[in-house]
């Protein structure tokens, strides 16, 4: 008699598409992102899924997919949560500017903010929670911005950069981001996009003379043993957004949804946290490592030349919009 009740109490629980063992499994999401551990996005990321696990009883589980394990470059990863084959990402402006919605183009314009402060308050006041409210109609929920990849510089194997002069003919692999490839043709360089994951062998093999990267990702992704050249341009600071798939977001339990975004709120505040302890001792290691830094003394010669780029990164996305911006960055300052 019990044996029987006992086999009817399973029928139902399987009827009812549940079982006391499949209750407690937590629902598993995929975090990926481009770069490796060391280095604060990917960091942030950890601190997300930490958060999550301890916001939500146990009942989420993130893993971290690092290095690109995922998709090769930050464009091929939100596509996938877009897709709903990734279910959380981190990514720059530039690929989501170059690929998704063309208002983030504006936040890389090169020399355009003063201070990574300056673009963190704009992040978090109106003009970055409304680019977070437009990747809502590609399909993606934005959490939050974090930091970025920090201030970008030159790297080169073929000569120093002190004036624009010293890029012309120079390869010069760019984000895949027209603000980007405006910038290097402006300064008589070759631009070419490609994918972040064949960076370092295109460097080794001397595919490309250099690159523009900032010195926590020279560092992460280990740069320095295939770079000669580090010129302190500081020309742009793209910030990097934390995002989910929409509809997977919007289907979950109010309380999931809420141990999310509290994850995403940690992970941005130790995204900018680490960027900030890192900078200056990743700066020296890669001077200990053997690669040239110089200080780029006359920046003006490099802004002058940048017009072109920012008529055409306006065409894009709008007066009303650059206007905008430009009110919050001259308030932020």
């Amino acid at each position: 008699m019990l044996k029987t009740f006992g086999s009817a109490l399973a029928l139902v629980l399987v009827a009812l598409g549940s079982s006391p063992a499949a209750a407690q499994s937590p629902l598993v999401m995929k975090f990926g992102t481009a770069a490796s551990p060391g280095n604060p996005m990917t960091d942030g990321a950890f601190e997300f899924a930490k958060v999550a696990g301890e916001a939500s009883k146990g009942r989420l589980k993130v893993e971290v997919y690092h290095s690109g394990q995922l998709g090769k470059s930050e464009s091929a990863l939100l596509e996938g949560a877009q897709l709903g084959t990734i279910d959380l990402v981190a990514s720059g402006s530039a690929p989501i500017g170059g690929m998704f919605e063309a208002s983030y183009q504006a936040l890389d314009l090169p020399f355009f903010w003063a201070s990574r402060a300056q673009v963190w308050k704009v992040m978090d006041g109106a003009v970055g929670q409304e680019l977070l409210r437009k990747m809502e109609a590609k399909g993606l929920k934005g959490f939050c911005f974090g930091g970025g990849w920090g201030f970008r510089n030159i790297m080169s194997n073929k000569r120093a950069v002190a004036t624009p002069d010293d890029l012309r003919g120079q390869t010069i692999r760019v984000q895949e981001s027209p603000t980007y490839i405006g910038m290097m043709k402006a300064l008589g360089a070759n631009p070419v996009p490609m994918p972040f994951g064949e960076l370092y062998l295109a460097m080794k093999q001397g595919t490309i003379d250099g690159m523009e990267l900032p010195p926590v990702t020279v560092r992460s992704e280990k740069f320095h043993e295939v770079t000669k050249f580090y010129s302190l341009t500081h020309h742009s600071y793209p910030p990097i957004a934390y995002f989910t798939n929409l509809r997977k977001y919007q289907a979950m339990p109010a309380d999931l949804r809420q141990a999310l975004d509290q994850a995403a709120k940690a992970a941005c505040a130790m995204h900018r946290k680490m960027e900030v302890e890192k900078e200056q001792g990743d700066l020296d290691f890669i001077k200990k490592a053997g690669v040239q830094v110089n200080e780029v003394k006359d920046l003006k010669a490099f802004e002058a030349r940048m017009g072109p780029v920012y008529e055409a990164v306006t065409a894009k996305v709008g007066k009303e919009f650059m206007d905008r911006l430009m009110a919050a960055r001259a308030a932020a300052k």
